[in-house]
């Protein structure tokens, strides 16, 4: 309905309103309102009442249903997102789970002070006397170069600590014997049976060369060290003993294998 029409009904039904209440009759000088009946007056109120409301409900309902005004020049208009379409379907095939089973995993590098190979201590077990074997057990690597390939220490009952290792060709043997002695400074060309120990020879088997015996005091724990390889089965050996003891040390090496004889 137009906003005219609305003002109408508001006036009209004010008129009506404005009737009922002047209709008890009064006068004011020369201006006088007759009475009106009380059926006309409660009438005029009722119907006025309604017009003055129903014009009312329509001027807020018109005020509600103002479009929303346009954005000021220069000012852009808010972007709707595109829904997102869904991706189109892959023509190629899904891949199918390998059937290959994966490569067995390499050799690892040993570790320091962890068990040998059972085939490589066993070998070199071979080469210790029958007296000292019961009394082996996987040794410490950690002292030995990596060619090292298995190390075995042994406490024989009656006899004096003692390690094992075996090496892989002549090269890795004498740089493992050279690892154990290389903080030594030797004044003595043998290894008697008395201190000073200090000294480094050839020894022999059987009247064959077969490998170094070196004799020291070692500087932290001072006990007396005797350190031998026997070149001909790559095999370096140390056994060590208070030094008070090193006379007893020095005999039961010429029986401590792997290969011994007597120090020339």
């Amino acid at each position: 309905m137009p906003t005219s029409a609305s003002i109408i009904l508001f006036v009209f039904g004010g008129l009506m309103v404005l009737i009922s209440l002047l209709g008890s009759g009064f006068s004011v000088r020369e201006i006088s309102f007759p009475r009106i009946s009380p059926v006309i007056r409660s009438t005029a109120a009722l119907l006025g009442a309604g017009l003055v409301v129903t014009s009312i409900v329509l001027l807020a309902n018109k005020d509600s249903g103002k479009p929303v005004a346009d954005p000021p020049p220069g000012t852009a208009p808010p972007k709707s997102v595109p829904a997102s379409s869904p991706a189109p379907p892959s023509s190629q095939p899904p891949a199918q789970p390998s059937s290959a089973a994966p490569p067995p995993p390499g050799p690892s590098a040993p570790v320091p002070g962890a068990p040998r190979a059972s085939g490589a201590t066993a070998s070199l077990l071979a080469h210790v006397p029958d007296t000292i074997r019961p009394s082996c057990s996987d040794g410490d690597a950690s002292k030995f170069p990596a060619s090292v390939v298995a190390v075995v220490a042994c406490t024989p009952a009656g006899g004096f600590p003692v390690i094992y290792a075996q090496f892989v060709d002549d090269i890795s043997t004498q740089g493992g014997f050279q690892r154990l002695v290389s903080d030594v400074t030797f004044t003595q060309s043998s290894c008697g049976p008395t201190v000073p120990l200090s000294g480094r020879q050839k020894y022999n088997n059987g009247g064959k060369v077969v490998g170094e015996l070196a004799c020291h005091q070692d500087p932290d724990d001072g006990d007396a060290y005797l350190t031998w390889s026997s070149e001909d089965v790559k095999i370096i050996a140390q056994a060590h003993a208070p030094l008070a003891s090193y006379g007893p040390l020095l005999a039961w090496w010429k029986n401590a294998g792997p290969l011994h004889g007597t120090a020339t």
